[in-house]
């Protein structure tokens, strides 16, 4: 019985190869799609999952006695589906810690600490690198993560401090083909500091929130002693707990903050009178979760709230398929209302024909799902692009994949193929064969289907031309401060000498190149790398964000001094410790009620000099805050030279300042970027957000109109007979089509009325997340509900045309 529905449903789809077609178009690329999304997810999900002892490594994080208002992340559409737990927490702590906790707890089995001290100049046969994953962590690593050696033992291969593990990649970047064990490594700034090969890493899988490129003993360093002397003075390293076999880690973490309340927390209150430490504890987050949190420093930070969005996507275009579906098969059933009343007639029963059209459906289901799993697989290096990530297919258990193939199928088969087998299994016998009439179908729940097909393209439209708006306004907006023509050279060394050294040689250049207008230095950025500060106002905790500049800063980017002055040379007080002079900016200044000038304030303990006018240094998701700006003590560290340029000069001055860079630093690597790309940078995810909605508004738009040229079809042939008996009556084409898409007119207002209240919450909730944002207006509205008539008028207007312009004795004749 199944060998001959299959038959019978292969040579149906044959026969009517245009509707399959189009059929397979629209769920292969719908399929397609949502498996690419799907991939995403569930990459985003798997991030840490690999790791063997994962139910047992939970990482430890402390209360954010720094974390300011301005930098508490925002509410967020969604965020009701989140957990509440989404604060930032202090990720680094004491290296004595561990030693501690240790001695302490039994129900640890190892504390393992490390930290990635980023970007690192290293020395290997001669040739100078820069790194960006230097891991210096305790010689239990290999052990307590799942990270796979491809030589070398996890358990002996870190005892040694002189011993250091290369990943894969870097090996073969150094050595080749070449064996690289026992070879000499070394750390370029201290070249004491020589590491003999011990062991070789596989690469740290996409889906890792560690990645590492060399490994290092901590032991190694050398100030490790230096920082077990000092106890709880510095706080550098981050701590990952393994807990012993049955250990209840809620109970645990009570049992711990009983023991921080007198172990650590009195030294917390020396350092600080601004914080309500009757809030302050230590927290247990399980390992494969820690992407989820947003505290800084963090390798991966995965938004749930973006994977909820994605997940709704996935739905939201699968039922627009599923739909597109229903609508293009009840327009054929008419064209098969006579191949059911003779079934019927030959015996056949309801349900038979109902899994005979089933089966039709299944079978173009699982081949739309088969080329869908194709496509995905060449549309994933652009969306890979598109989405700024890496995915590995390999990190999705196949069986995982599989059975969402097969559940999509399934599904999809369920949704999309009952509602017109069982309107076509219905019908009477003698209706669709008496006097071989062609059976009428009005199916009241295409419309409905219609309706919410359009209305979900509708919003994805709107969705699609707001974002794209509030990202223009972003790209647009005045950041209070003159972005562009500014390259910015990252020094390469934490190293007091060799920076001023290389700062005074770099703007001893600058000064006498035509091309170079200002330059400049600063540590941190304008991206939101900057101090919060803590301080007591009128008995309240405030915060604000200090910026260590130099003389030239405000002038390069063109900030306007609102009071007093600048930072000069001239004054030998903005140099002096304990005057500590500083450039506020208005807000700050506002907010300590307006103080005289020159006079030292003991608020925020510093002499201020001058006012600036308000400029985002950070994100538009963040009101500006209270800044203070300071010149760096001792005139040491910086860490990155800024160089203002001349228009069109750029090529010029960037060839330029690599040759100067190469004379002053030998082959370090002149590592440099333009602010406004930097700047630019904040914004990715949002870029990427903007990018998938405006794809899946393309993908449901196509799907839905597909939809609507099935109904039209529909339309069309049941009103065979009243067009011929028009058109002999003398209407014209105009007419004509005017009637046959007067109710599609009505569906599509219909679809705008539900769509344009629903589209604005939506919308408003996400600008939300942002400080600065664009006002919904109502020709946002107007633009984009001409554009779904449009659409929906060109896309019915074929069928409407082509019946239109029938020969009325045709029409009649075929009645």
């Amino acid at each position: 019985m199944l060998k001959n529905f299959i038959r019978l449903a292969w040579r149906n789809l044959r026969k009517n190869r245009t509707t399959t077609i189009i059929h397979i178009t629209g769920l292969s690329l719908s399929v397609a799609f949502c498996l690419l999304l799907f991939s995403y997810i569930r990459h985003e999900q798997s991030f840490d999952g690999f790791h063997t002892k994962k139910d047992r490594l939970f990482r430890l994080e402390m209360s954010d006695i720094w974390q300011s208002d301005t930098t508490k992340k925002p509410a967020s559409f969604f965020s009701f589906l989140t957990k509440k737990d989404d604060g930032h927490y202090g990720l680094v702590f004491p290296a004595v810690v561990a030693i501690d906790m240790q001695n302490q707890f039994p129900e640890i089995k190892t504390a393992l600490r490390f930290n990635d001290w980023g970007d690192q100049i290293v020395k290997v046969n001669g040739q100078i690198y820069k790194e960006p994953h230097v891991i210096y962590t305790d010689d239990n690593f290999f052990e307590s993560f799942s990270f796979k050696l491809k030589k070398g033992d996890p358990h002996t291969v870190l005892k040694s401090v002189k011993n250091v593990v290369l990943s894969e990649s870097i090996a073969r970047k150094y050595f080749g083909n070449a064996d690289p064990i026992g070879k000499t490594v070394a750390f370029e700034q201290d070249g004491t500091r020589l590491y003999t090969v011990a062991g070789i890493a596989e690469d740290a899988p996409s889906n890792s929130s560690i990645r590492y490129d060399w490994v290092v003993p901590l032991l190694s360093d050398p100030g490790y002693p230096e920082r077990i002397k000092q106890r709880f003075n510095q706080m550098s390293l981050m701590m990952i707990l393994e807990l012993n076999p049955g250990v209840d880690p809620i109970q645990f973490q009570a049992k711990m903050n009983k023991w921080v309340d007198s172990y650590f927390t009195p030294s917390m209150r020396s350092w600080s009178n601004t914080f309500d430490f009757s809030k302050y504890r230590w927290n247990l987050r399980p390992f494969a979760d820690a992407h989820y949190n947003p505290s800084p420093g963090w390798g991966h930070y995965t938004n749930a709230n973006n994977i909820y969005q994605l997940a709704c996507l996935v739905i939201v275009i699968l039922l627009i398929a599923a739909l597109n579906y229903v609508l293009l098969s009840i327009s054929n059933v008419a064209a098969r209302s006579q191949e059911a009343g003779l079934r019927k007639v030959m015996g056949a029963r309801r349900w038979s024909i109902i899994i005979q059209f089933w089966v039709e459906t299944q079978l173009l289901v699982f081949a739309s799902v088969l080329l869908g799993l194709a496509l995905a697989a060449l549309f994933l290096p652009f969306m890979e692009k598109t989405l700024d990530t890496q995915i590995d297919l390999n990190t999705i258990p196949f069986t995982e994949i599989f059975v969402t193939v097969g559940a999509l199928s399934l599904t999809l088969g369920i949704l999309a193929g009952y509602y017109p087998a069982w309107l076509l299994s219905k019908m009477k016998a003698v209706n669709t064969i008496k006097s071989f009439q062609t059976f009428k179908v009005n199916p009241r729940l295409s419309k409905v289907l219609v309706v919410l097909q359009y209305t979900c393209c509708i919003v994805l439209m709107m969705s699609a031309f707001v974002i794209n708006r509030q990202m223009s306004f972003i790209s647009h907006k005045d950041l209070g401060f003159d972005k562009e023509q500014i390259i910015i050279v990252k020094n390469p060394l934490y190293d007091s000498a060799f920076t001023v050294r290389t700062r005074n040689r770099l703007y001893t250049f600058a000064r006498t190149q035509p091309y170079i207008t200002q330059y400049a230095g600063m540590n941190g950025g304008l991206d939101g790398n900057h101090n919060t500060n803590g301080f007591k106002l009128n008995g309240k905790q405030e915060w604000l964000q200090q910026f260590s500049v130099d003389y030239n800063y405000f002038n390069m980017l063109g900030l306007t001094l609102v009071k007093g002055r600048f930072f000069s040379p001239e004054f030998q007080m903005d140099t002096a410790r304990r005057v500590q002079a500083s450039i506020i900016n208005q807000t700050l200044y506002a907010m300590l009620g307006e103080p005289r000038l020159g006079v030292y304030d003991s608020a925020i303990r510093s002499t201020i000099v001058g006012v600036v006018k308000d400029y985002h240094y950070e994100s538009l998701t963040k009101k500006i805050g209270p800044q203070q700006h300071v010149l760096p003590w001792g005139w040491g560290y910086t860490g990155n030279f800024l160089f203002k340029v001349k228009a069109g000069q750029m090529p010029q001055a960037i060839a330029g300042l690599k040759k100067e860079w190469k004379e002053i630093t030998g082959d370090y690597p002149f590592d440099y970027t333009f602010l406004d790309e930097k700047l630019a940078e904040m914004y990715k995810a949002d870029t990427h957000w903007e990018a998938t909605i405006q794809a899946s508004c393309f993908f449901a738009l196509f799907i839905a109109c597909m939809g609507l040229f099935g109904l039209s079809a529909i339309n069309a042939i049941n009103r065979t007979k009243e067009v011929g008996i028009r058109k002999v009556l003398g209407a014209t084409v105009r007419n004509i089509v005017t009637s046959l898409s007067s109710q599609f007119v009505g569906m599509v207002i219909l679809s705008l009325l539900i769509a344009i209240p629903l589209s604005w919450w939506l919308m408003n909730k996400w600008l939300e997340d942002f400080a600065y944002h664009i006002k919904i207006q109502w020709w946002m509205f107007a633009l984009i509900g001409v554009l779904a008539m449009l659409t929906a008028l060109v896309t019915v207007s074929f069928n409407a045309i082509r019946a239109a312009l029938a020969n009325p004795v045709d029409s009649l004749r075929a009645e």
